[in-house]
């Protein structure tokens, strides 16, 4: 079954198509058309005042979102399926613009907010369409569900086509809830190092240092043997940014790319370690804690074999995540576990996403959870990507900056040594700017191909890490804390401030050959009792932004 034609053809191209994009991270696309001299749907309605039907607009959004869900592989046959709204979900259009015959071009955006079977595949979205680059249209629970289709019809079709084309995986699941190719009969035999049982520590330290800066066979076996000179692998940061020591559970078979593999990890805290001294007080840094949660992720997904489904190198890239902080880690705090779950996989167009559930304990007592995903991408994905175009970023004007404090982030306690400084300088903060009148600041630092994580992160694919990104945005909020109350406490702030959710998104990177960073921070909250501050912003890479931060705090 195809998209409607002739009459009712109302898509021309899809420049963008992100299966784990949009505000929900269950997927976008955004898909033009060009109006045409004489369009019959303009010039029947109406007469003396031509425009085109507000109903035509809704099938519009309904036609791009249907291209989004069919390129995730929800495909029935022709006469068999029919396409129609959810019973029950209440939907809204607003109009608040027309397209006229001196319309030059539309364009529709539709972000996925819900996924799933009913037992039908069945989809609510969010749209917006434009003219010319007007917003005009507004449609709010957009629903779509193909009767006739089920599960297992979906599942029968891509395991037949996927295997047939020898393939280890499913090419079109969706990221919320079409499942990952199943094991055939027919899948070849590989060879993997034995199960690990519990209780084992099957993955020490020499094995993790193998996957990260050495040779990935000595790390997972025989299978990974082409990655340790003929081809390149997705790894582990290296020493000093890596923060796993061992792996001592797993649950799920090697090599099989499947939801609800699991690991449990192991790092144990050096007190004297380097980040304690850079961070200038006895706090660990989050950039730290949040890689903490975050590798065992990357480890997992090697263990699954993940880079086995592409006969192209992929990349291995963080793309956003919720979480939240419990309490603060200081230098004695020993040993934390990470327990991380794969709860969802998805793979379309030479990308794999895929989901995690992420949780850091110490002892007894849970310091750090919440939810994240990654993307592997080839290299040209990587090359192209757009960032996030459609970002409102509320850069300083020059005007702002004439009158802003300006200059460079202190170098002294208790600001960052250089090993973790991320910001050089300020271009402006404005103790009442922003729309909320609470804050806004603007800075900057200059990309180094000699900063020395670009080594550690990653081998042979260098790359900035985004947890860094995200500190250097913390050290804006310690700027604006600094400049509000004069003094940092003793023991200095807590980034972040516990038991406060805290979102990120990345949609890009930086790379050594990158000019200029860009970090633009908005105060959204101030708690003066508990001395807190909220902050929303943005991170610029030589004018493309790229990260989102939203909900970040200070106390």
């Amino acid at each position: 079954m195809k998209l409607p034609s002739g009459m009712l053809k109302l898509v021309d191209r899809v420049p963008l198509l992100d299966p784990a994009g949009g505000r929900f991270g269950l997927g976008f696309v955004r898909a033009e058309y060009d109006i045409k001299p004489k369009e019959w749907f303009i010039e029947c309605h109406f007469v003396d005042d031509k425009v085109m039907p507000g109903t035509l607009m809704y099938e519009c959004c309904l036609h791009t979102l249907r291209t989004l869900l069919m390129r995730m592989g929800w495909i029935g046959e022709e006469g068999a399926v029919t396409c129609e709204p959810v019973p029950g979900v209440q939907s809204r259009l607003k109009c608040r613009g027309q397209v006229l015959d001196t319309t030059k071009l539309v364009t529709y955006e539709v972000s996925v907010k819900e996924l799933g079977y009913g037992p039908e595949p069945f989809c609510v979205a969010d749209a917006l369409m434009y003219a010319d680059g007007k917003p005009i249209v507004e449609i709010t629970n957009l629903s779509l569900r193909m009767s006739g289709l089920v599960r297992s019809d979906v599942e029968v079709l891509w395991n037949r086509r996927v295997w047939g084309m020898g393939y280890g995986v499913s090419q079109t699941a969706t990221p919320t809830e079409l499942p990952v190719q199943a094991l055939s009969d027919t899948q070849p035999d590989i060879p993997h190092t034995p199960y690990p049982t519990p209780g084992q520590v099957p993955y020490g330290p020499e094995r993790i240092r193998a996957y990260s800066n050495g040779k990935p066979s000595e790390a997972f076996g025989e299978p990974y043997r082409v990655f340790d000179k003929d081809r390149v692998i997705a790894r582990l940061p290296g020493p000093p940014y890596q923060y796993l020591d061992r792996v001592t559970h797993v649950a799920g078979e090697p090599f099989v790319l499947k939801e609800g593999a699991a690991c449990t990890a192991e790092y144990a805290v050096p007190p004297g370690e380097w980040y304690f001294d850079a961070n200038r007080c006895a706090r660990m840094p989050f950039s730290v804690l949040l890689e903490i949660a975050l590798q065992p992720c990357g480890w997992l997904a090697a263990y699954c074999g993940s880079a086995l489904t592409s006969d192209t190198d992929l990349s291995f890239r963080n793309l956003g995540g919720k979480a939240t902080q419990f309490e603060p880690i200081g230098p004695n705090v020993g040993t934390l576990t990470t327990n991380v779950t794969m709860t969802k996989v998805a793979q379309s167009a030479g990308m794999i996403i895929q989901h995690y559930d992420m949780k850091v304990t110490a002892g007894d007592r849970t310091v750090y959870e919440g939810n994240t995903y990654f993307g592997f991408f080839g290299k040209e994905a990587l090359r192209n990507q757009v960032g996030m175009p459609q970002a409102k970023v509320p850069y300083l004007s020059d005007d702002q900056k004439a009158f802003a404090d300006k200059g460079e982030l202190p170098h002294d306690p208790p600001f960052p040594a250089p090993m973790l400084r991320m910001v050089d300088k300020i271009d402006g903060y404005l103790p009442r700017g922003g729309k909320k009148g609470l804050g806004l600041i603007q800075g900057r630092i200059a990309v180094d191909p000699s900063f020395w994580f670009f080594k550690a992160h990653f081998f042979q694919d260098p790359v900035w890490p985004g947890s860094l990104g995200l500190e250097s945005f913390l050290q804006l909020l310690k700027y604006v804390a600094w400049k509000r109350w004069k003094a940092a406490p003793v023991g200095g702030w807590q980034t972040v401030a516990v038991n406060r959710p805290h979102t990120w998104t990345y949609r890009g990177q930086v790379v050594p050959t990158d000019r200029e960073v860009t970090v633009v921070l908005e105060v959204t909250d101030v708690d003066e009792a508990n001395r807190r501050l909220t902050a929303d912003g943005f991170l610029t890479v030589d004018g493309r932004v790229i990260y989102q931060m939203q909900d970040f705090t200070l106390e």
